[in-house]
């Protein structure tokens, strides 16, 4: 392999690890919050009353997904997910909704944007900064991976399309 990844054997899944200054514990414990997001999902399956829903496909690897929101008083009451692809694009919806039920649907606005940024971002992660991300922190290893920021972009642009309808 020409670059580091950490290989599932079960689901073949290949997870960025993150190199550099970054602490060796806190790369594993990153690696382990992606696989088991991708291996128990949180907010997988259709949501039938969604008052807002978008479907976008990455046409370069395949991944699919879709993603419906129930919006009740500008608050995000429920969401869902339903993926075709890859362990980063399942593992980010998995974290994002889990994340983001509960919240103004502003604040789910501002969090797909900090992901965004997030994912950018070369500089060490200033664990303090974003200790409110919670699990989402593990997004960050995948800034290493240019490739990969497709598969959490393509969950941000989904969630983003389904705001607006």
């Amino acid at each position: 392999m020409s670059r580091p990844e950490a290989r599932d054997a079960a689901a073949t899944v290949a997870v960025p690890v993150p190199q550099g200054g970054d602490d060796p514990s806190l790369a594993g414990l990153y690696q382990e919050l992606i696989l088991d997001h991708y291996r128990r999902p949180r907010h997988k399956g259709a949501l039938a009353d969604a008052t807002h829903r978008a479907t976008q496909k990455n046409p370069l690897c395949g991944d699919e997904l879709t993603v419906g929101l129930r919006i009740a008083d500008g608050v995000l009451a429920d969401a869902a997910f339903d993926a075709r692809g890859c362990s980063i694009s399942q593992a980010t919806a998995s974290m994002l909704l889990a994340h983001a039920v509960g919240r103004p649907v502003g604040e789910l606005r501002d969090l797909v944007d900090r992901i965004d940024r997030l994912v950018d971002s070369t500089a060490p992660l200033d664990e303090i900064e974003h200790a409110d991300l919670g699990d989402l922190r593990a997004l960050h290893s995948v800034s290493r991976f240019p490739a990969r920021r497709a598969c959490v972009r393509l969950v941000l642009s989904t969630v983003r399309e389904a705001l607006t309808g």
